[in-house]
């Protein structure tokens, strides 16, 4: 579902985007050149949701002066063309176009440091090859017809890099005076850096230091930290002390504020009715009334899924609970609980879910696991689902009262009240369906996915 300002937000995340705000607009004045903010939040965190509603609200602020230039820029988008500079400079000028700035000083620079590389390239082509490759079109050939006739770059190796750096320069001056001369900050939003290939990642880090580090000029970074950790360590060798080198770009970490117990419940709420049940596109086999939704929260806010894997999760229990109009809110409860838990499972805890789909999971773990996950008056309820189910490891011979009292949730010799109710196995429609059936479906919905 599309998210796009903070009047549709799920996350609450409005309060943070304030802090942000205030954070900046006082260190932008303590620090040499730019400021560089990580926001360092794992993937599939909300952080490509954050930066679209934060950037829709900075944009429509009241006072016009207090509206900062934001650029949003994808890296992993860029990533094929292999040179961030370019990608960060059109990303600019196409913020312009709107505008009453030109982004003419900062194209023409660009330019020149593009078709310097590129008449470098052309010349040591041509020398060992015989092929001019700038010739070699007649649309290129007119375009930089002025600048091959003003500029003959000599192939001594000094020659080449003076003449690469003088562009460089160049273009950095008109970045500078770009930034100085705007009305409020120029604010860089940079997404899914941590997607991108190892050397690309790295090569955008360092354009941003060496090329854009000027007064003025912002930079937020959203990417998991680790991933950036892992590709610096591509880059560089496992020895690298990634503390010491990231200190080199970013000023400050942030990270979104973990989801609340209101989050979650509105999470679930929201997704349940876009997910689920649709009038006129989707009924749901079970009933999406409060005791079933409460169980959904439940699961999900124990298992601290991000909001990408919440999704996930809805999304194949969309598509396992589709039915049709006359079987709407029929699925047995048990059925309907165990296939909740197995799609939280799924995208949280895949090793559990293959455990529990193969009927192979130790009744001790299974115990451990969901106290570690549940209060612990929901234990054993949870517990007794996974055993009726089918889904624990246990003896043909050893009764499910000796399985519960073996794991320590009733006295040795004693019965379970919970457990000798004919609910549970006409919750299971009689064992006809379990885990391990519930595991194949979700696994079929998976792939064809």
């Amino acid at each position: 579902m599309e998210v796009s300002t903070f009047d549709d937000d799920l996350l609450s995340l409005s309060e943070f985007a304030i802090r942000l705000e205030k954070y900046i607009e006082v260190e932008h004045h303590f620090v040499q050149g730019s400021l560089v903010v990580a926001l360092s939040s794992k993937f599939g965190s909300g952080k490509t949701t954050f930066l679209k509603m934060w950037k829709a609200r900075l944009e429509t602020r009241e006072n016009e002066n207090e509206r900062p230039l934001v650029i949003a820029l994808n890296a992993w988008e860029s990533d094929y063309y292999g040179d961030p500079l370019f990608a960060i400079i059109s990303a600019l000028a196409s913020s312009l176009q709107n505008s009453d700035r030109s982004a003419e000083s900062l194209i023409s620079a660009a330019k020149d440091v593009g078709w310097f590389a590129t008449a470098i390239a052309g010349q040591i082509a041509r020398k060992f090859t015989g092929i001019d490759p700038i010739a070699a079109g007649d649309l290129a050939e007119k375009k930089n017809a002025k600048r091959e006739e003003s500029t003959n770059v000599p192939m001594d190796a000094f020659s080449i890099y003076q003449g690469r750096k003088d562009a460089m320069t160049h273009l950095q001056l008109a970045i500078k005076e770009f930034v100085a001369d705007s009305k409020s900050r120029v604010l860089f939003l940079v997404d899914e850096l941590d997607r991108c290939r190892p050397d690309y990642a790295i090569t955008y880090l360092e354009t941003i230091k060496h090329i854009f580090d000027v007064q003025g000029a912002v930079f937020i970074l959203a990417a998991d930290r680790e991933q950036l950790e892992n590709s610096a360590k591509t880059a560089f060798g496992s020895d690298l002390n990634f503390e010491e080198y990231y200190r080199k770009f970013v000023h400050r970490e942030a990270t979104l504020p973990p989801i609340s117990d209101p989050g979650y419940e509105k999470l679930a709420s929201t997704y349940v009715k876009y997910y689920l049940e649709r009038d006129g596109l989707r009924n749901c086999f079970i009933k999406t009334e409060s005791r079933d939704v409460q169980s959904i929260i439940e699961l999900v806010g124990a298992l601290r899924l991000t909001p990408r894997q919440i999704q996930e999760m809805f999304r194949i229990l969309g598509h396992v609970f589709e039915t049709s109009e006359e079987k709407k809110g029929q699925l047995r409860w048990c059925i309907g609980m165990g296939t909740i838990a197995m799609a939280a499972f799924r995208v949280g805890k895949p090793r559990i879910f293959h455990l529990l789909g193969s009927g192979q999971c130790d009744p001790q773990e299974a115990v451990t696991f969901l106290a570690d996950l549940l209060e612990s008056s929901h234990v054993e309820w949870w517990f007794i689902l996974l055993l009726t189910g089918g889904g624990l490891k246990v003896a043909e011979s050893e009764s499910q009262e000796q399985v519960m009292s073996r794991v320590g949730l009733i006295a040795e010799g004693a019965e379970s009240t919970r457990l000798n109710n004919g609910q549970w196995y006409e919750g299971w429609a009689h064992s006809t369906v379990g885990f391990v059936q519930i595991h194949e479906k979700i696994e079929q919905i998976s792939q064809w996915n």
